[in-house]
């Protein structure tokens, strides 16, 4: 037998025929010392052939064959290799290499799968299942040994300090030191516990190219493992560890995928307090046996790309892994397996039923204070702009205290006040926001005083100054029984409370330690205490996070317990009342089962502003579909404008008022001439009724010639002429007197010459009127949104309305322009959608952006059909056109003036229009990009020859970008068209973080899943 040289593959080939009687063909896989090759055999059955180096033991490799066997009869539900024996019955077989030295040769069988370093992208489902699979290996193995597996390896973690006299090779100075300092904490913190730990045989090779997944694109999850080289006896924690080292790679937020791991390995091999108090330090060992091998492997093998493949991830995540605090992973850890995340807790909790009578107040009040709610979805706080500026948020405190009023509260609360991006932070699944807060607030005047609650010494102060910030904080510490200290922290203090202090000073219960200070001194907040309790300090000294992440939020409230600054009452942390889940019990109890839910995994939205809304946690989510809040979610001029009114008078139209006059005009001088009466309604469906009652007056006719996919509201007249509904799952087709004319997809359809596509798409509304003629009939009316929104974000071929308008009119017609959600300004170019085909309809609809939101309508029509329909019946609408109404809607009209907003969408739709072009030519699965100003759409299809609907790509995309706090939507014929049209206050920097989430996405295995079943 010879290896050697290019002919690998042969040798390999020759070596299966001979010892198992395999004819396949061969392909060479990568490893690390051993030569392995793929067979496949003409049947598909697939099989690994493994040439063992020539120093391997032959112990070993019997230990790997034991271990398979025993796994075999243990671990059914996972894919594992199985040996196959030669044709003289062995297990192991004897070869000679070139040099005359002993190889052993081995045959297991293919393990289909992916690889899980190959998978994207890497969700907690499928890290809980790493977990798992982790988890079922050491069940199985724990009464499993072998002569074999007593051994030194220097991938065995509890080993790891042979690394101590190598670490000179590591070149890069920086990656040295970082090895330095975590072989160190080896030494000084891990290695004295490993003797404390359960040991048996492990695994110990769960990295990333080891681990197999299943083939489902979109819910992958593990299903199995390969490679049994590294075998060995140790510590069975550390099987864990390896699959968190590598799990945690590349990830903004390593300690958040690693409890999805330590969450499923729990479940299976339920984990004991002394393997968690060492998992942090595992998991950071076997990162610098990592970084240390692959310094040594680039010495001795400078050209294998495989010995380094995860030297620099490695390195990457030893780093962010050492930023960690040990005893907060230790706590994450804990908080993972179901324990109560910091084991002083219930200690403390059990001392303070005990001490309540013994412990003073913190600050003192004459009268009961005020509970504040401050959360994300406060309706005594308000809109955003309440507390843009730390002057307006003093003035809504002091608003909601009264004149010398005091206030409590915030333990535990998601507040909306910290969503600014100085709490932001890169998550796994898109941004988060540290929201949650774990002290207790006391709102009242600057220079109030404030007490200790109970003896104790200055710990630490410091003046936290900046923004945002604590300003002066003062942390005292009480050591309560021995076995028993903790802290308070004492916030937006005066700077005078810190002067004189000394660490290390004893403090007295009632003792007065300093007072309330005022902005800006105090971080620039209104003026209040944040008392804090600190269980654990994690290293910190004059000061200690005040705001958790929603992610986070178990494990720190479990470290700072919520104390009532007056009672020392122990506090429930603020939940939001119900929850999602209750929630969604009582609609499914008490709501009609057609109202339709978004995404997979429903939003709990409280809060809008902007072009941004936020779920009860204070997540914030960048809305990209919602066109209602035309001017942005929760105005603050809108808001204004309806309160003040509202706070007046709201009343009917029967009586004289000067708001619906000068609505009116206002509305009308952004039309064109002809258009020159109104009627108000509360809704673009009751907009579109009334308009197609005045066509049928003033035409005499019944019949209604609509555009397929069209949907023009909820009303019974609006559903018998939408397509979009009577055509699809629940719908009965077309009513007698509607007439569909075919969508003018100029991408999809038959007519790609945009010169003549607009004449052609209009030919068939001939034939419709020649029916209607024929029959004694005659159209009382054309009805089409100036863009397509349901078709899809679809923009009508150039010259398409002027023919049909031109058709319809000739037979005594009129033509109707639904401009519900195109109008105001939305396509940029022109104020209105219509304007785009220059054309002037007989009568336009508004709704939805008309009213930013609130229930706001109008009917604009020229004189005659106006005149036609004041035929004696009178019109009356208890809503529409009321005051409230009207100063809200010309308050939207001042707004798109004043702030540019019909410029912003052309200027920014474009920006969007290009740099989703880009991501078309990047990604095959986008067909088409279309789409005026800020109402557009990209097309998702399987290939672009069959323009076969990616359907189901698209609906995965949506939810995809609304884990990554993206909010989009599908529409179209197919349901795979992503519509883009948000709030007109979005801009260039929510096109960059929208189109680098799609590339993200697009790049995923479910979207690259949907374009190779198109090819094929």
């Amino acid at each position: 037998m010879i290896l050697r040289g290019n002919h690998l593959e042969h040798q390999a080939a020759s070596l299966a025929r001979e010892h198992f009687g395999l004819e396949a063909a061969v392909t060479r896989l990568p490893g690390e010392l051993d030569f392995n090759f793929l067979l496949q055999q003409r049947d598909g059955a697939r099989f690994i052939l493994k040439i063992a180096h020539a120093g391997e033991q032959k112990a070993q490799l019997e230990l790997q064959n034991a271990i398979m066997q025993h796994l075999g009869l243990r671990s059914a539900d996972l894919s594992l290799p199985r040996l196959q024996h030669s044709l003289s019955g062995e297990g192991i077989t004897e070869i000679q290499d070139e040099a005359g030295s002993i190889r052993y040769l081995r045959l297991l069988t293919w393990v289909p799968g992916r690889l899980f370093a190959h998978v994207n992208p890497h969700t907690a489902p499928l890290l809980e299942s790493l977990g798992e699979a982790c988890g079922k290996l050491c069940t199985a193995l724990s009464d499993f040994d072998h002569p074999g597996a007593h051994r030194w390896l220097k991938w065995d973690v509890a080993q790891a300090g042979w690394t101590a006299v190598h670490l000179g090779s590591i070149p890069d100075q920086d990656r040295q030191l970082l090895a330095r300092t975590c072989a160190d904490y080896f030494q000084r913190h891990t290695a004295p516990r490993l003797g404390a730990l359960r040991r048996s045989v492990i695994y110990n090779d769960a990295n990333d190219y080891n681990v197999l997944v299943d083939e489902e694109p979109a819910c992958p999850l593990v299903k199995g493992v390969i490679d049994f080289g590294d075998a060995v006896h140790t510590c069975c924690v550390a099987d864990l560890a390896i699959a968190i080292a590598y799990a945690a790679m590349n990830k903004p937020r390593p300690l958040d995928a690693a409890m999805h791991v330590v969450r499923g390995f729990h479940r299976f091999f339920p984990l004991q307090e002394a393997e968690l108090e060492v998992l942090y330090g595992l998991v950071a060992a076997r990162l610098l046996i990592s970084g240390t091998a692959s310094a040594l492997n680039r010495l001795e093998e400078p050209d294998n790309e495989y010995l380094l493949i995860s030297e620099r991830p490695a390195w990457d995540l030893l780093s962010k892994w050492q930023e960690l605090n040990a005893d907060f992973a230790h706590y994450s850890f804990r908080y993972a397996c179901g324990l109560e995340p910091c084991p002083k807790r219930v200690q403390f909790d059990q001392w303070l039923a005990s001490a309540r009578p013994e412990i003073g107040a913190v600050v003192e009040s004459k009268q009961p204070p005020l509970p504040l709610d401050l959360s994300v979805g406060s309706l005594d706080l308000g809109s955003n702009d309440n507390f843009s500026t730390a002057r307006r948020f003093e003035q809504t405190i002091d608003s909601l205290l009264g004149q010398g009023g005091t206030g409590i509260g915030g333990y535990g609360e998601a507040r909306p006040i910290y969503t600014a991006d100085r709490f932001r932070t890169e998550g796994n699944e898109g941004p988060l926001w540290r929201t949650v807060h774990l002290g207790v607030d006391f709102w009242s005047a600057a220079g109030t005083p404030v007490y200790a609650p109970l003896d104790g010494v200055v710990h630490s102060f410091e003046d936290n100054a900046g923004a945002g910030n604590y300003g002066p904080t003062l942390v005292l510490e009480h050591a309560v029984a021995s076995d028993l200290t903790f802290f308070t922290l004492y916030g937006h203090l005066s700077r005078a409370s810190l002067q004189g202090l000394l660490p290390g000073t004893p403090v007295k219960k009632g003792e007065l330690i300093a007072w309330i200070g005022a902005a800006p001194e105090n971080g620039d907040w209104p003026s209040h205490l944040h008392f804090q309790v600190i269980l654990d300090l994690l290293g910190r000294s004059g000061d200690f996070q005040g705001v958790a992440l929603p992610e986070e939020q178990e494990v720190w409230l479990s470290l700072c317990p919520g104390l009532d600054p007056l009672q020392l009452a122990l506090l429930s942390p603020g939940t939001a009342a119900g929850g999602a889940t209750s929630i969604l019990e009582s609609r499914r109890r008490h709501l009609g089962r057609s109202m339709s839910i978004s995404y997979r995994r429903p939003l709990h939205i409280v809060r809008g502003y902007r072009q941004y809304l936020y779920d009860v946690s204070g997540r914030r989510y960048l809305d990209t579909v919602n066109n209602v809040p035309h001017v942005g979610h929760q105005h603050p001029r809108v808001v204004r404008a309806a309160s003040r009114q509202m706070a007046v008078l709201n009343t009917n139209t029967r009586y004289l008022h000067d708001n619906i006059v000068r609505f009116a005009e206002e509305l009308l001088a952004m039309l064109p001439e002809a258009l020159s009466v109104v009627h108000f309604v509360n809704s673009g469906s009751e907009a579109n009724e009334l308009a197609l009652r005045m066509a049928k007056i003033f035409t005499g006719q019944q019949d209604v010639i609509a555009v397929e996919m069209g949907y023009h509201g909820n009303t019974g007249a609006c559903v018998d002429i939408s397509s979009y509904k009577f055509d699809r799952k629940g719908g009965k087709g077309a009513p007698p007197h509607t007439h569909i004319l075919p969508m003018p997809d100029v991408f999809r359809g038959i007519h790609r010459d945009e010169a003549e596509a607009g004449r052609k798409y209009a030919a068939a509304v001939a034939p419709v009127l020649s029916r209607l003629q024929a029959a004694g009939r005659g159209a009382a009316a054309f009805i089409c949104e100036s863009v397509l929104s349901c078709g899809g974000q679809i923009v009508l071929p150039a010259g398409y309305l002027p023919e049909v308008y031109r058709q319809v009119r000739a037979a005594g017609g009129v033509c109707i322009a639904d401009e519900v959600q195109v109008g105001f300004g939305r396509v940029g170019t022109h104020f209105w959608g219509f304007e785009l085909q220059g054309v002037v309809p007989d009568i336009v609809t508004l709704g939805k952006p008309i009213g930013n939101g609130h229930p706001l309508g109008a009917v604009v029509t020229t004189a005659a059909v106006a005149d036609a329909f004041a035929n004696g019946m009178e019109y009356f609408n208890t809503f529409g056109g009321n005051p409230v109404s009207c100063a809200i809607g010309r308050e939207v009209l001042r707004i798109i003036r004043d702030e540019g907003l019909q410029a912003q969408a052309g200027r920014v739709g474009a920006y969007l229009t290009a740099t989703l072009r880009e991501l078309q030519a990047d990604f095959s699965i986008i067909g088409d990009v279309r789409g005026p100003g800020l109402f557009m759409g990209f097309e998702l299809v399987k290939n672009r020859e069959t323009l076969e609907p990616a359907t189901q790509a698209a609906g995965y995309l949506a939810n995809r970008m609304r884990d990554l706090g993206v909010l989009m939507s599908t529409d179209g014929p197919y349901d795979n068209v992503l519509k883009i049209k948000p709030p007109l206050c979005f801009d260039e920097k929510d096109v960059d973080l929208l189109t680098g989430l799609l590339r993200r996405v697009l790049a995923e295995d479910a979207i690259r899943a949907a374009v190779d079943a198109g090819i094929r």
